[in-house]
């Protein structure tokens, strides 16, 4: 099982696991995390990946909290649905839990988007 997180369209996140026991399994257990049938991947710093639903522009609820989480990549467009992170493996890319290190880092892209989309200090 692969740990993750998940930021949903309200903007909670909560840590969550993915079964990576085959390719099927992995990719099925991603699409349910995210609602989705479609994969797309945003590639974020420090080795860690978010993953969103592809076809979100059509059918997805806009994710201000999302959104601002990942604005600080060259990816810019308005995140819809859910996202999910996860790590990834630098010399090959395949996907891996995060790391302590890199759950911290996402709390804190977390805490300060959601600081920037409500505009007041968020309690945790």
């Amino acid at each position: 099982m692969l740990n993750g997180m998940l930021v949903n369209t309200e903007g909670a996140m909560r840590s969550v696991q993915v079964d990576d026991r085959n390719a099927v399994t992995l990719r099925w257990s991603r699409q349910a995390a995210l609602g989705c049938d479609y994969l797309n991947v945003v590639r974020m710093s420090d080795g860690i990946d978010c993953w969103v639903d592809d076809e979100g522009l059509y059918r997805g609820e806009f994710n201000p909290v999302l959104t601002v989480m990942t604005d600080r990549t060259r990816y810019t467009s308005p995140l819809l649905g859910s996202g999910l992170f996860l790590g990834r493996i630098a010399a090959t890319g395949a996907m891996a839990s995060l790391t302590g290190e890199q759950i911290a880092t996402i709390w804190q892209w977390w805490l300060a988007a959601s600081r920037e989309v409500t505009n007041a200090p968020v309690a945790v």
